[in-house]
């Protein structure tokens, strides 16, 4: 238990603020030290005159239970002032004295590792050594998370960036990952990254005469809508491993159950998955949860350099692989607030503020022939009086199915407000837009005995704007002809 300080030294003691980078270092520290210190402590008597990292280590003492303070001495001289730490009625392991306590902390943790004994002074510097590692991967995954939160960023991208990170000598340093998803209750290989064989392996590592630091360089690689990360993926992608192969395996359904990211000796794993994916020595596992509660996980080994996998390597596929998850939750329900946002909930077609988004992209991305169409039911103010409102939202729905089935997968569709629809045919011949009309008008009468009023510009996708304005003014003229009327420019 430590000898406590007098009351007048509390205040300090208590405001004093330890960087956090030396709290872990002393977290860490604690985790691999085997024996305790005792602290024997000499302090000025007016609290005024105490050196501020003074107050620091006394802070540190009481909050690590390794470090015990079994003496205090007051002294007036103010250069007197020091610490001496050393193992149970053992030699002093290191003495810091007041000239130490004066400088900045960085050197006073220099100063106490240069000064402690072998033993203490090298379990510091690898435990520095691991941080300044793990602030590396924190540099890396703020790029990551960065790229991959960005809304234009599509889930394959962030895989892509992810894998990088895991095999990447910036981080994972892994030779192969291996991405498996569930599908149909089995797991296959969705993506990869890393070299097909121990020719392009040699190759690979050829490129790189100074250290791999540049991660900005490896994710500019991505293409959009690039079928193969690697030559190694257009080999296996697709192969299937029944999922009873791996969860009959107890390391496997250990990783799974406890969302752990484990190592296991290719041994333990059927000789058909050993043979299929080519691996040798062991393999790193780290599952992941998806999309329904849909299993996945990465599958990682050293098969060229034939290292076997640290724990600095799991540890990192373990936070990458967690990060994944977070960002493809994330881009799922993005996904699902987008559709929603876009989407008529009615009649399950492109809502006003998704035909607004349209119109911004095709007047700026295309330039084609198109057909603007603005469609009004009508009498569909008599069918909600007569029938009630049910059957006037079964109208709606019937009549945006109707027009769904009757055009191409390049036309587009949207409920503009109420009975009002603006239909957009891209790249139709301006003879074929009233006989496409007519089709649907037809079979609308047919099905529900109603008919619909519609008013066409037909023009160049660049001047959509003023192709509404001249359909909106065609659809009134339409109204004002009668019923069951089509008007185009």
């Amino acid at each position: 238990m430590n000898v406590k300080l007098p009351e007048k030294y509390q205040p300090k003691i208590k405001s004093a603020y330890v960087n956090p980078g030396i709290t872990l270092l002393l977290e860490n520290f604690t985790k691999e030290v085997l024996f305790d210190f005792e602290v024997m402590i000499k302090i000025h008597f007016d609290p005024f005159k105490v050196p501020d990292n003074l107050y620091k280590f006394i802070k540190i003492c009481n909050s690590f239970s390794i470090f015990t303070i079994k003496n205090i001495e007051e002294t007036n001289c103010i250069e007197e002032q020091k610490v001496e730490l050393k193992r149970f009625q053992m030699e002093i392991v290191v003495e810091i004295n007041y000239e130490t306590f004066q400088k900045e902390e960085s050197i006073v943790v220099y100063e106490i590792i240069k000064n402690s004994s072998t033993l203490v002074g090298s379990m510091l510097t690898d435990i520095l050594l691991n941080s300044s590692k793990i602030a590396n991967v924190f540099r890396a995954s703020k790029i990551i998370l960065e790229k991959s939160y960005k809304p234009e960023t599509s889930i394959d991208e962030m895989l892509y960036i992810t894998m990088t990170a895991i095999t990447g000598g910036f981080a994972g340093g892994f030779n192969r990952a291996i991405l498996f998803v569930e599908d149909s209750g089995d797991f296959k290989v969705h993506r990869v990254i890393g070299p097909e064989s121990d020719r392009e392996a040699d190759k690979t590592y050829e490129k790189f005469e100074t250290l791999e630091r540049n991660i900005e360089l490896y994710l500019s690689q991505y293409e959009v809508g690039m079928s193969y990360f690697s030559n190694l993926e257009k080999r296996i992608k697709g192969i299937t491993i029944k999922k009873e192969l791996l969860i009959d395996n107890d390391l496997f359904k250990y990783a799974i159950e406890s969302h752990s990211t484990i190592k296991l000796p290719v041994s333990r794993l059927e000789e058909k998955i050993v043979n299929l994916l080519d691996l040798r020595g062991e393999i790193a596992i780290s599952p992941i949860e998806i999309d329904n509660g849909r299993l996945a996980f990465y599958l990682c080994d050293n098969r060229y350099n034939g290292k076997p996998i640290t724990d600095d390597q799991l540890e990192i596929l373990d936070y990458y692989a967690k990060e994944s998850w977070m960002m493809w939750q994330n881009k799922i329900y993005q996904s699902i607030l987008k559709k929603d946002a876009q989407i008529d909930p009615l009649t399950n077609i492109g809502n006003r503020r998704s035909y607004e988004n349209y119109i911004s992209s095709i007047k700026y991305l295309k330039n084609q022939k198109i057909a603007l169409v603005m469609v009004d039911l009508d009498d569909f103010k008599e069918v909600n009086d007569s029938y009630g409102h049910e059957e006037g939202d079964t109208l709606l729905k019937k009549f945006a199915q109707l027009c769904v089935d009757n055009l191409r997968k390049k036309d587009s569709i949207f409920r503009y407000g109420g009975d009002e629809f603006v239909i957009i045919l891209e790249g139709v011949k301006k003879e074929e837009v009233y006989s496409i009309l007519k089709r649907i008008n037809r079979k609308l009468k047919q099905e529900m005995n109603v008919t619909f009023s519609a008013g066409v510009a037909y023009g160049n996708s660049h001047e959509i704007d003023l192709l509404f304005k001249i359909a909106d003014q065609n659809l009134y003229m339409a109204k004002g002809q009668g019923k069951n009327k089509i008007i185009i420019n």
